[in-house]
């Protein structure tokens, strides 16, 4: 096997093993952290994608769906980008959303059969409260995921995640929105929150439906 080969199978091993732990997370306790998760040059690629003037203009996110709608600056103040494959780094992440659904199927026999994502930009100061991602029996969103593009992230820039896991035992989990950093966690149990960021923040947040 010649080198090139040969960096290509240790690659799609890891992705394999990284893949079976984020499943195993999500069986056993419903939420899954893993740094350095994507791949670096593809994060680098999504990073430069999020800055971008190319892309889609960013537009204040809302809450709610259909008729019910709306903005709310006390609730949420970021700005998101809908994810449309028009790029090739586009392509690329939604290729390794799709490797991952694969895997979540075979192993958690979830039926995923749809997937959708979009960039955010969190301003100084901005947030998002806490919130679920779906609600049991609405037949929509089964998995949310999260992709941190910062580069070099402080504790003291603020902006993390704070999941609330544990129905019986509470606990918070705060997550560093560093670069490459990924959460999944079933968007029915999960409620979780993006904390007052102290400079720009760039993430991608999908869900597998």
């Amino acid at each position: 096997m010649d080198s090139l080969a040969a960096g290509a199978a240790d690659y799609d091993r890891s992705q394999s093993d990284l893949f079976q732990a984020i499943c195993f997370d999500l069986e056993r306790k419903s939420w899954s952290v893993r740094e350095n998760a994507l791949p670096a040059a593809l994060a680098k690629a999504l990073r430069n994608r999020a800055g971008s003037a190319d892309i889609p203009a960013y537009k204040a996110a809302g809450i709610g769906r259909s008729d019910g709608f709306h903005t709310n600056a006390s609730e949420r103040r970021d700005k998101i980008s809908w994810i449309d494959q028009s790029h090739p780094a586009d392509q690329a992440w939604c290729a390794w959303a799709d490797a991952l659904q694969a895997a979540l199927n075979k192993n958690l026999y979830l039926g995923l059969n749809r997937f959708e994502s979009h960039f955010s930009r969190y301003e100084t100061g901005d947030f998002y409260r806490k919130h679920l991602d779906a609600f049991i029996g609405t037949g929509n969103r089964r998995i949310s995921i999260v992709t941190y593009l910062n580069d070099d992230w402080l504790v003291s820039d603020g902006g993390a995640l704070a999941l609330y896991t544990g129905a019986d035992n509470p606990e918070i989990i705060t997550v560093p929105p560093k670069m490459g950093t990924i959460v999944i966690f079933l968007s029915t149990d999960i409620a979780h929150e993006v904390l007052v960021t102290d400079k720009t923040r760039y993430s991608i947040a999908g869900w597998y439906r």
